[in-house]
């Protein structure tokens, strides 16, 4: 059946740039995009004319939250990182998977249709191993891409591995525990999992997930970086995020991080780095960190710019501009609740300005949610609207009252009201979200179970601080 869409805007891709297109349509058969232009006669079997409305492609997340996000408690007054981390004693004796299969199911299928009523049609999920027993299995993932399916959400994801845990250490200093043989097995099961994603269809795709450079070992990364190659999947690896990372990676090797990495093999365009807020090493030391841009620039690896779980922190990309200016790669990532693109657009745009030393502006922000990110996967048919593209569309309202005054339609997004949702998405040619909701059922009472699974997680911090304090005394209510 071909489907016809109308409306006021089309952001049209076929120049492998955005383009704005006044009273436009676009044409679509199943999967494919047949044409985008302007509005014309070419019949259809099916018409739905969007009116004040912007046709535009899906987004891409590099760094999908997939679980009840727990980074909000760090929202409030400065914690003590020890507090939130492993003890020594629970890693070597008593570490455990918190959530039920049956609860972290349910938070993936609530969070997954939050993605795409926040516009994003390709998700690569990240959860939390905080409250797992180790890291996540092949076995949990095959669900994982089975909801992605029954929702109508495309992803490219896997299991995430490692090869040890940062821990405090009975005396109140960091230290890390080792567990070799686990990040073997980790990636071993990672490498099973990719290999069966064939089985599951158009929707879902492989990639390797190493947690973090300062938690997987350097035979770990270089393992992975190879399995990268054989399988033809990218990988995400978490790097130059804090200071803690910084100082591990200087004592293990001498080197910053995207040093460390460049002198492992691990630099390319199959690596897709969160967060690159912390370059130069420990002292950010202004030569190393050029060297680190002129690294991240000649080698074509990807930073995940996740601007709003980084500026809640204090943490920012220095810049936006400065990065693109230089020919570094970038892509976007949520992150953190909500897992909402626009927002993650609007304070990547209010970050990116605030040193005025590189141009940031909307266009090429956009750019980075959507072809940027498509391209950083090898996916070149997803993230723009063109003719032989993937249907994942999605439709803007233009219309409501909150939305106005709209001068240029991709800016507006950028000036929404925080949460604002897409009023019809389309993956892959099936509707996926359909006047504001999402057209797959949700869980019985979401919100009820969000916050049961979030006291959950809360209370079990207990039993792994170090200094055996109680969620209260971790994390003490806000006062003004």
């Amino acid at each position: 059946m071909i489907e016809k869409l109308t409306a006021s805007w089309v952001l049209d891709g076929t120049s492998n740039t955005h383009s704005l297109i006044r009273n436009g349509e676009v044409l679509f058969e199943g999967d494919t995009i047949l044409r985008v232009g302007p509005q014309s006669n070419r019949p259809a079997d099916k018409t739905t004319d969007c009116g004040r409305a912007l046709i535009a492609p899906g987004f891409v997340d590099l760094n999908a939250l997939a679980d009840v996000d727990t980074t909000v408690l760090g929202v409030g007054a400065p914690r003590d990182p020890r507090d939130t981390a492993w003890s020594r004693d629970y890693a070597e004796n008593n570490r455990a998977t918190v959530l039920s299969a049956v609860d972290r199911e349910t938070s993936v299928r609530i969070v997954f249709s939050q993605l795409l009523t926040s516009g994003i049609t390709t998700a690569l999920p990240v959860t939390s191993l905080l409250f797992r027993d180790w890291a996540e299995s092949g076995e949990e993932f095959q669900s994982i891409a089975q909801i992605g399916q029954d929702i109508g959400l495309r992803l490219c994801l896997g299991p995430s591995f490692r090869s040890s845990v940062n821990v405090v250490e009975r005396t109140g200093d960091f230290g890390q525990y080792a567990r070799d043989d686990l990040g073997r097995h980790g990636l071993e099961d990672a490498i099973s999992f990719i290999r069966d994603c064939q089985d599951f269809g158009p929707l879902i795709s492989g990639l390797l997930v190493p947690s973090t450079i300062d938690t997987c070992s350097d035979d770990l990364i270089r393992r992975t970086v190879d399995a990268a190659n054989d399988l033809d999947v990218p990988f995400r690896l978490h790097c130059c995020q804090s200071l803690h990372e910084a100082n591990i990676i200087w004592a293990r090797s001498g080197r910053s991080s995207i040093a460390h990495l460049a002198h492992l093999g691990a630099l390319g365009p199959k690596a897709l780095l969160p967060h690159a807020v912390t370059l130069g090493g420990p002292e950010a030391d202004p030569d190393l960190t050029r060297a680190d841009i002129d690294l991240l620039a000649d080698s074509g690896a990807v930073v995940v710019h996740c601007p709003l779980v980084m500026g809640r922190g204090g943490g920012r990309l220095q810049s936006f501009g400065a990065f693109k200016d230089r020919g570094i790669a970038i892509g976007l990532g949520t992150d953190t609740a909500p897992p909402n693109m626009l927002m993650n657009l609007q304070m990547g745009l209010a970050m990116g300005r605030i040193d005025g030393k590189a141009e940031c502006n909307p266009a090429d922000l956009y750019h980075a949610a959507t072809i940027g990110a498509a391209d950083a996967i090898g996916r070149p048919d997803i993230g723009r609207l063109a003719a032989g593209h993937r249907s994942d569309i999605v439709v803007w309202d233009m219309a409501a009252p909150e939305v106005q005054p709209v001068f240029d339609p991709l800016e507006a997004l950028f000036l929404m009201p925080p949460g604002q949702r897409a009023r019809h998405v389309w993956v892959n040619g099936a509707a996926s979200v359909t006047d504001f909701a999402p057209v797959a059922a949700l869980p019985d009472d979401p919100v009820g179970q969000m916050a049961r699974i979030f006291d959950t997680l809360l209370h079990s911090y207990t039993e792994r601080n170090w200094r055996g304090h109680t969620s209260a005394q971790i994390f003490p209510p806000a006062r003004s």
